[in-house]
């Protein structure tokens, strides 16, 4: 077996020498995304002609590797968004300053990565995810959906790592908050083990 070269630290210029060594992570993060080979396959065929087109405006700063994880997953999430035809759901009265989201705005959720879960997540995680911002929401994607580092995610969605680590961090909390209010008597929650 070869070993795969490293990815260039500045743009050659060549398509192929520079996205080459890219290609086992992006198949990585395809099947993270598509939970299949086949179709992780489609997707990096289709992330490879679409980063080819626009190859030649590609400044030299740009960091390849989140320039082609985006492009993976807008096509991925675009992919998803035409395969699924929406109905359309009413949103829950936003008057009602007492409103909790339940598993029912869970399900009327729009976004794309809420999509992606829904078929993978309890039912009451998915709530709780609903309940954070969608900024929050995206970058527990990427960390932990698309088994990203927190620096790779910060660069990917245009933030400092250090943004990243805190939206983790609030969102452990967050969830922590919203999966322990259903489970135990209210305002308790379980202390580990030391």
């Amino acid at each position: 077996m070869t070993a795969t070269p490293a990815a260039p630290d500045h743009l050659t210029g060549s398509f192929d020498e520079d996205v080459a060594p890219l290609r086992a992570e992006l198949h990585r993060y395809a099947v993270s995304l598509t939970r299949n080979s086949p179709d992780a396959e489609d997707l990096v065929q289709d992330t490879m002609l679409k980063a080819f087109k626009a190859y030649d405006r590609l400044r030299p700063e740009t960091f390849l590797k989140a320039w082609l994880f985006t492009i993976m997953r807008n096509t991925w999430f675009s992919t998803c968004r035409t395969a699924k035809l929406r109905p359309e759901v009413l949103q829950a009265d936003m008057t009602d300053v007492d409103h909790r989201p339940t598993v029912a705005d869970a399900h009327a959720s729009s976004s794309a990565e809420d999509e992606l879960l829904r078929d993978e997540i309890d039912p009451e995680l998915m709530a709780a995810l609903t309940g954070l911002s969608e900024e929050m929401r995206a970058t527990v994607f990427h960390v932990v959906v698309g088994d990203m580092l927190c620096r790779d995610a910060a660069e990917l969605l245009g933030v400092s790592t250090n943004t990243v680590l805190t939206r983790m961090h609030r969102s452990r909390h967050a969830l922590r908050r919203a999966l322990t209010k259903t489970d135990g008597p209210a305002g308790h929650v379980p202390r580990r083990a030391a």
